[in-house]
């Protein structure tokens, strides 16, 4: 049972916190209490078992920030994960309180059971990921031994002639697509070429391939087959994964203890498709030497304009808020160039801002999207284009939820309509959920979030019975099952039967003969 110690100074709160939520029933348990952050971070010191912390911001002695600070700086005690108690104007507090570690927070006004549960959903998630129980530090350093022995172990056979690492970057639009297929295509066409190669993935959104070519002495004649076979994995994936890549490749060297070297070469080479885009190949002449550093004045430029998009939200004047936007995309594009932490980072602060709009208008993020925050999802765009054009749609979404009492023509169910018209108009075609959300004008969370509230069920889910349908109305006329899979939608036959069986318990060919037969009786 994980241990839960609530940290604030009003007597009241922390006895709501007892009787709101069935700690039991969460497998959790509140094993201490204090009302004030000297004190709780010498119950954390004596008890070091806590797994959860539920700590206010605001508190004598020692504040929430200061307390987490504190326990930053104690190598030797347990950090439990901590949720921050924050009242509206508690902005900057909870910005700095994410700095130092914080793992979500929860508005005072609005700790009702339905969000604490949420919250509290996440945060069992998240113990069960980390193994709570255990010792993480440990655990993680013998992981990461483990996985290290096991590279270098299928590098030696790799042999030490011609040695490239090739890092590959995919798109961020493949959630659907696991990596082991993605490595099994590579593979198929690494072994075509009579690679010797190692294919492994850390993350989600790159895959490292480590190859040789012994067989090859000239430099020339190894970029060529390796650039021909490169190429038409790129176009495998795309063509049948639907999945979008970038690629950096190393130089070739010879040498036994290269491989760390050329690994991040290949990385650095391949962040150049953020600002550049996929479908790219960036080899070592097209390195970018370090030391491009984005200036102060420039910073304060964007933070300025920043705030400026900001106070123009709040405004009934889209098109101006939008100028700005423009302008701003139109700096970061021209001066912050191949810095692409930097870049990250500037965005980040201008979500806060954004964030700091929702505060004044007594919303938090959730209310808008289907997240508490988005920084981590900030992240999760590989390109600046994805990510300024998903910016740009957070502060569309932003202007929209707080002028839409002023406007039914953007009231949810409206939404829903007029995307539930684009797919019956276009089921048939290949159809994606950013699609309908860029016909519609909103993001992609909104949309889903809408959808599954007003229709009872996903984006996916919807489309597929609409298609499911469709194709049994096909399969009772005797179409052929290769036939009817393109005309609603489906580009491979394969992937329509395993999706037909899965919604009716039967194939598509069992389904056509079993009721194609009796549509055809019916009619004699």
């Amino acid at each position: 049972m994980y241990k839960v110690m609530i940290v604030d100074d009003e007597p009241l709160v922390r006895l709501a916190m007892h009787q709101m939520i069935g700690w039991n029933e969460l497998d959790m348990e509140i094993v201490a209490e204090a009302d004030d952050g000297m004190e709780a971070l010498a119950t954390l010191q004596a008890r070091n078992d806590i797994d959860i912390l539920l700590v206010d911001i605001q508190m004598p002695k020692m504040n929430g920030i200061e307390l987490l600070g504190a326990m930053q700086s104690l190598d030797a005690m347990k950090k439990p994960i901590s949720i921050i108690l924050s009242a509206y104007n508690d902005y900057r507090y909870v910005r700095e309180a994410f700095i130092l570690g914080a793992f979500d927070y929860i508005v005072k006004v609005d700790m009702d059971e339905e969000h604490m549960l949420s919250v509290l959903h996440k945060v069992e998630r998240k113990l069960i990921t980390l193994g709570a129980s255990t010792d993480l530090q440990t655990t993680d350093q013998a992981h990461t031994f483990e996985y290290s022995g096991s590279i270098t172990e299928m590098c030696n056979e790799l042999g030490e002639s011609n040695q490239i690492a090739v890092a590959m970057s995919i798109s961020s639009s493949v959630e659907m697509i696991s990596q082991k297929a993605i490595k099994q295509m590579i593979k198929t066409e690494m072994d075509s070429a009579s690679f010797k190669h190692v294919v492994y993935g850390e993350d989600a959104n790159e895959i490292i391939i480590l190859l040789t070519v012994p067989q090859l002495r000239s430099e020339s004649a190894i970029r060529e087959l390796l650039h021909t076979t490169l190429a038409l994995i790129k176009i495998r994936l795309e063509q049948y994964l639907n999945v979008r890549v970038a690629m950096g490749i190393s130089e070739t060297v010879d040498g036994s203890k290269h491989w760390p070297k050329l690994m991040n070469q290949a990385r650095s080479l391949v962040s150049r498709c953020f600002f550049e885009g996929y479908d790219k190949f960036f080899y070592p002449e097209n390195e970018i030497k370090s030391g491009m550093e984005i200036s102060t004045d420039l910073r304060v430029t964007l933070k300025d304009k920043g705030l400026e998009i900001v106070r123009l939200l709040e405004l009934e004047t889209e098109p101006l808020w939008e100028l700005e936007f423009d302008q701003y995309v139109k700096l970061l594009k021209e001066k912050a160039r191949f810095e692409v932490h930097e870049t990250r980072l500037i965005l980040t602060d201008f979500l806060w801002e954004l964030g700091s709009l929702l505060y004044t208008q007594e919303v938090r993020w959730g209310g808008v999207f289907d997240h508490s925050h988005p920084f981590d999802q900030l992240n999760d765009f590989q390109t600046l284009d994805d990510t300024l054009q998903w910016i740009k749609q957070v502060c569309s979404d932003i202007y929209r939820y707080i002028h839409e009492q002023s406007s039914k023509a953007n009231s949810p169910y409206t939404i829903v309509e007029k995307a539930k018209k684009f797919i019956h108009q276009h089921y048939c075609e290949e159809l994606s959920l950013g699609m309908v959300s860029q016909w519609v004008g909103v993001s992609e969370n909104y949309l889903s979030r809408l959808f599954m509230k007003n229709v009872g069920e996903s984006f996916i889910q919807y489309v597929t019975n609409l298609r499911i349908e469709e194709s049994k109305r096909l399969l009772k006329k005797g179409y052929k099952i290769i036939e009817l899979s393109e005309k609603i939608g489906y580009m491979n036959s394969e992937h329509f039967s395993r999706v037909f069986k899965k919604a009716t318990g039967v194939s598509p060919k069992v389904y056509r003969e079993r009721y194609g037969l009796a549509e055809e009786m019916k009619m004699n």
